[in-house]
Protein backbone atom coordinates (compact mmCIF):
# COMPACT_ATOMS: atom_id res chain seq x y z
CA UNK A 1 0.00 0.00 0.00
CA UNK A 2 1.52 3.09 -1.18
CA UNK A 3 2.19 5.50 1.84
CA UNK A 4 1.18 8.78 -1.17
CA UNK A 5 -1.90 7.50 -1.16
CA UNK A 6 -4.74 9.58 -0.48
CA UNK A 7 -7.63 7.09 -0.27
CA UNK A 8 -6.19 3.78 1.48
CA UNK A 9 -9.08 2.28 2.70
CA UNK A 10 -9.60 1.70 -1.51
CA UNK A 11 -7.18 -1.05 -1.35
CA UNK A 12 -6.52 -4.48 0.06
CA UNK A 13 -3.98 -4.95 2.97
CA UNK A 14 -1.22 -7.40 2.15
CA UNK A 15 1.60 -8.70 4.20
CA UNK A 16 3.19 -12.05 2.86
CA UNK A 17 5.63 -13.72 4.83
CA UNK A 18 5.32 -17.01 3.38
CA UNK A 19 3.78 -19.06 6.10
CA UNK A 20 1.50 -21.73 6.08
CA UNK A 21 -1.73 -20.06 7.06
CA UNK A 22 -2.57 -16.51 6.63
CA UNK A 23 -5.42 -14.06 8.68
CA UNK A 24 -7.65 -12.52 6.31
CA UNK A 25 -11.05 -10.37 6.61
CA UNK A 26 -12.67 -7.39 4.82
CA UNK A 27 -13.27 -3.84 5.93
CA UNK A 28 -14.89 -1.16 4.34
CA UNK A 29 -14.07 2.82 4.62
CA UNK A 30 -15.05 3.67 7.65
CA UNK A 31 -13.32 0.35 9.34
CA UNK A 32 -9.81 1.10 7.71
CA UNK A 33 -8.51 2.07 11.01
CA UNK A 34 -8.94 -0.93 12.47
CA UNK A 35 -7.59 -2.89 9.72
CA UNK A 36 -4.65 -0.66 9.83
CA UNK A 37 -4.38 -1.33 13.25
CA UNK A 38 -4.95 -4.79 12.84
CA UNK A 39 -2.26 -5.29 10.00
CA UNK A 40 0.06 -3.39 12.45
CA UNK A 41 -0.41 -5.63 15.18
CA UNK A 42 0.04 -8.97 13.05
CA UNK A 43 3.02 -7.62 11.29
CA UNK A 44 4.60 -7.60 14.69
CA UNK A 45 4.13 -11.19 15.65
CA UNK A 46 5.29 -12.12 11.79
CA UNK A 47 1.94 -13.47 10.59
CA UNK A 48 1.29 -12.96 6.81
CA UNK A 49 -2.28 -11.82 6.07
CA UNK A 50 -4.77 -10.30 3.59
CA UNK A 51 -7.19 -7.79 4.39
CA UNK A 52 -9.87 -6.79 1.48
CA UNK A 53 -10.86 -3.39 1.01
CA UNK A 54 -14.61 -3.39 0.60
CA UNK A 55 -17.52 -1.73 -0.74
CA UNK A 56 -19.87 -0.58 2.14
CA UNK A 57 -23.56 -2.72 1.88
CA UNK A 58 -26.49 -0.79 1.54
CA UNK A 59 -27.78 -1.28 4.90
CA UNK A 60 -26.66 -1.54 8.57
CA UNK A 61 -24.30 -3.37 10.61
CA UNK A 62 -25.80 -6.61 10.08
CA UNK A 63 -26.05 -6.31 6.16
CA UNK A 64 -22.26 -5.81 6.28
CA UNK A 65 -21.37 -8.75 8.29
CA UNK A 66 -22.55 -10.75 5.35
CA UNK A 67 -19.92 -10.49 2.90
CA UNK A 68 -17.75 -12.77 5.41
CA UNK A 69 -18.20 -15.98 3.07
CA UNK A 70 -17.66 -13.68 -0.42
CA UNK A 71 -14.54 -12.80 1.41
CA UNK A 72 -13.47 -16.16 2.28
CA UNK A 73 -14.47 -17.51 -1.23
CA UNK A 74 -12.15 -14.19 -2.80
CA UNK A 75 -9.25 -15.75 -0.56
CA UNK A 76 -9.87 -18.77 -1.45
CA UNK A 77 -8.77 -18.21 -4.78
CA UNK A 78 -6.44 -15.88 -4.02
CA UNK A 79 -4.48 -18.36 -1.72
CA UNK A 80 -5.67 -21.79 -3.11
CA UNK A 81 -2.50 -24.26 -0.99
CA UNK A 82 -3.16 -21.61 2.40
CA UNK A 83 -5.05 -22.69 5.71
CA UNK A 84 -7.17 -19.08 6.01
CA UNK A 85 -7.98 -17.67 9.24
CA UNK A 86 -10.86 -15.17 9.41
CA UNK A 87 -10.62 -12.62 11.81
CA UNK A 88 -13.42 -9.03 12.23
CA UNK A 89 -10.80 -6.40 12.25
CA UNK A 90 -11.55 -5.34 15.39
CA UNK A 91 -9.76 -8.49 16.70
CA UNK A 92 -6.22 -8.03 18.17
CA UNK A 93 -3.40 -10.87 18.86
CA UNK A 94 -1.44 -11.35 21.79
CA UNK A 95 0.72 -14.25 21.23
CA UNK A 96 1.20 -17.45 18.52
CA UNK A 97 -1.69 -18.28 17.11
CA UNK A 98 -0.68 -21.20 15.30
CA UNK A 99 -1.54 -24.07 17.67
CA UNK A 100 -4.89 -23.06 16.16
CA UNK A 101 -3.64 -25.45 13.22
CA UNK A 102 -4.16 -28.55 15.48
CA UNK A 103 -7.69 -28.58 15.02
CA UNK A 104 -9.49 -31.28 12.91
CA UNK A 105 -11.94 -30.54 10.77
CA UNK A 106 -12.75 -28.61 7.47
CA UNK A 107 -13.92 -25.36 9.31
CA UNK A 108 -13.82 -24.60 12.96
CA UNK A 109 -16.00 -21.89 14.72
CA UNK A 110 -16.18 -20.25 17.73
CA UNK A 111 -18.87 -21.56 19.85
CA UNK A 112 -19.92 -20.76 23.29
CA UNK A 113 -23.09 -20.69 25.10
CA UNK A 114 -26.14 -19.14 25.11
CA UNK A 115 -28.25 -18.83 28.48
CA UNK A 116 -32.12 -19.91 27.36
CA UNK A 117 -35.09 -20.27 29.78
CA UNK A 118 -34.88 -23.82 30.36
CA UNK A 119 -31.32 -24.20 29.96
CA UNK A 120 -28.34 -23.36 27.66
CA UNK A 121 -28.06 -23.61 23.72
CA UNK A 122 -24.79 -23.92 21.63
CA UNK A 123 -24.19 -20.90 19.59
CA UNK A 124 -21.84 -20.77 16.69
CA UNK A 125 -19.93 -17.09 16.21
CA UNK A 126 -17.57 -16.24 12.85
CA UNK A 127 -15.43 -13.30 14.89
CA UNK A 128 -12.80 -15.59 14.24
CA UNK A 129 -12.81 -18.98 11.70
CA UNK A 130 -10.21 -21.11 10.32
CA UNK A 131 -10.92 -22.65 6.85
CA UNK A 132 -8.47 -24.98 5.37
CA UNK A 133 -7.89 -25.97 1.62
CA UNK A 134 -10.29 -28.46 0.87
CA UNK A 135 -13.09 -29.39 -1.84
CA UNK A 136 -15.59 -29.94 1.64
CA UNK A 137 -14.40 -26.16 2.62
CA UNK A 138 -15.28 -24.75 -0.31
CA UNK A 139 -18.92 -26.32 -0.09
CA UNK A 140 -19.36 -25.29 3.26
CA UNK A 141 -18.58 -21.08 1.79
CA UNK A 142 -20.83 -22.00 -1.25
CA UNK A 143 -24.16 -23.10 1.51
CA UNK A 144 -22.80 -20.09 3.90
CA UNK A 145 -22.55 -17.55 0.27
CA UNK A 146 -25.76 -18.83 -0.51
CA UNK A 147 -27.80 -18.02 2.78
CA UNK A 148 -26.03 -14.92 3.18
CA UNK A 149 -27.55 -13.46 -0.51
CA UNK A 150 -31.01 -14.65 1.12
CA UNK A 151 -33.48 -11.70 1.26
CA UNK A 152 -34.68 -12.32 4.65
CA UNK A 153 -36.18 -9.96 7.50
CA UNK A 154 -35.19 -9.04 9.64
CA UNK A 155 -31.52 -9.55 8.48
CA UNK A 156 -30.07 -10.15 11.64
CA UNK A 157 -25.61 -11.17 10.58
CA UNK A 158 -24.01 -13.36 9.24
CA UNK A 159 -24.12 -16.24 12.13
CA UNK A 160 -27.83 -16.63 11.52
CA UNK A 161 -26.86 -17.32 8.29
CA UNK A 162 -24.22 -19.87 9.11
CA UNK A 163 -26.74 -21.86 11.63
CA UNK A 164 -28.61 -21.87 8.94
CA UNK A 165 -25.71 -23.17 6.33
CA UNK A 166 -25.04 -25.92 9.25
CA UNK A 167 -28.28 -27.08 9.59
CA UNK A 168 -28.56 -27.58 5.90
CA UNK A 169 -25.05 -29.64 5.39
CA UNK A 170 -26.20 -32.83 5.28
CA UNK A 171 -22.89 -34.23 6.83
CA UNK A 172 -21.20 -32.63 3.43
CA UNK A 173 -18.05 -30.97 5.27
CA UNK A 174 -17.11 -31.13 8.85
CA UNK A 175 -17.09 -28.49 11.71
CA UNK A 176 -15.21 -28.07 14.62
CA UNK A 177 -15.03 -26.01 17.30
CA UNK A 178 -12.02 -23.40 17.95
CA UNK A 179 -9.98 -23.67 21.32
CA UNK A 180 -11.54 -20.70 23.35
CA UNK A 181 -8.48 -18.96 23.85
CA UNK A 182 -8.41 -18.20 20.30
CA UNK A 183 -12.17 -17.66 19.81
CA UNK A 184 -12.03 -13.68 20.12
CA UNK A 185 -13.10 -13.34 23.74
CA UNK A 186 -13.98 -9.93 24.31
CA UNK A 187 -11.23 -7.50 25.95
CA UNK A 188 -13.54 -7.34 29.25
CA UNK A 189 -13.40 -10.67 29.34
CA UNK A 190 -10.41 -12.07 28.43
CA UNK A 191 -8.25 -13.44 30.47
CA UNK A 192 -3.82 -13.60 30.50
CA UNK A 193 -4.49 -17.12 28.34
CA UNK A 194 -6.43 -15.57 25.71
CA UNK A 195 -4.28 -15.39 22.60
CA UNK A 196 -7.00 -13.53 20.20
CA UNK A 197 -8.97 -11.17 21.75
CA UNK A 198 -11.88 -8.63 20.10
CA UNK A 199 -12.93 -5.11 21.04
CA UNK A 200 -16.18 -3.91 20.03
CA UNK A 201 -16.17 -0.73 22.42
CA UNK A 202 -15.83 1.32 19.11
CA UNK A 203 -19.10 -0.52 17.80
CA UNK A 204 -21.78 2.45 18.62
CA UNK A 205 -24.46 -0.11 18.23
CA UNK A 206 -23.18 -2.62 20.70
CA UNK A 207 -22.30 0.58 23.76
CA UNK A 208 -26.18 1.57 23.07
CA UNK A 209 -27.03 -1.57 23.65
CA UNK A 210 -25.27 -2.24 27.11
CA UNK A 211 -26.11 1.41 28.11
CA UNK A 212 -29.99 0.48 27.71
CA UNK A 213 -29.59 -3.02 29.68
CA UNK A 214 -27.42 -1.35 32.02
CA UNK A 215 -30.48 1.69 32.57
CA UNK A 216 -33.18 -1.95 32.35
CA UNK A 217 -31.26 -2.99 35.48
CA UNK A 218 -31.13 0.49 37.41
CA UNK A 219 -35.43 0.80 36.94
CA UNK A 220 -36.01 -2.57 38.42
CA UNK A 221 -33.53 -2.35 41.40
CA UNK A 222 -35.30 1.14 42.13
CA UNK A 223 -38.54 -0.12 41.53
CA UNK A 224 -38.26 -3.37 43.44
CA UNK A 225 -36.51 -1.61 46.31
CA UNK A 226 -39.13 1.41 46.46
CA UNK A 227 -42.14 -1.44 46.31
CA UNK A 228 -40.18 -3.58 49.48
CA UNK A 229 -39.97 -0.20 51.02
CA UNK A 230 -43.85 0.57 50.54
CA UNK A 231 -45.48 -2.63 50.94
CA UNK A 232 -42.50 -4.44 53.18
CA UNK A 233 -42.72 -7.32 50.23
CA UNK A 234 -40.92 -8.54 47.16
CA UNK A 235 -42.06 -7.09 43.81
CA UNK A 236 -41.83 -10.44 42.25
CA UNK A 237 -44.22 -12.43 45.07
CA UNK A 238 -46.67 -9.60 44.53
CA UNK A 239 -46.88 -10.58 40.81
CA UNK A 240 -47.66 -14.25 41.62
CA UNK A 241 -50.75 -13.48 43.21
Amino acid sequence: MSAFNSNPWRNDIIYDVKTSFIVTGFFTSDYFPLADALSKNLIEHGISHHLYARTKSAGQWGHQTLQKPSVLKTARLDHPTSILILMDVDCRVRGDISPILEVIGDIAVPMGRKPMKNGTALKPGTRVVLLRPTAQADAFLKDWDEMCKLDIDPVENDEIRLQMAIEGSAGRFAITTLPHHFTGREIRKATQKDIIIHDSARDEARVLGSLRKHLKLYFRQIRNALYRLITGRDYKSAKSH
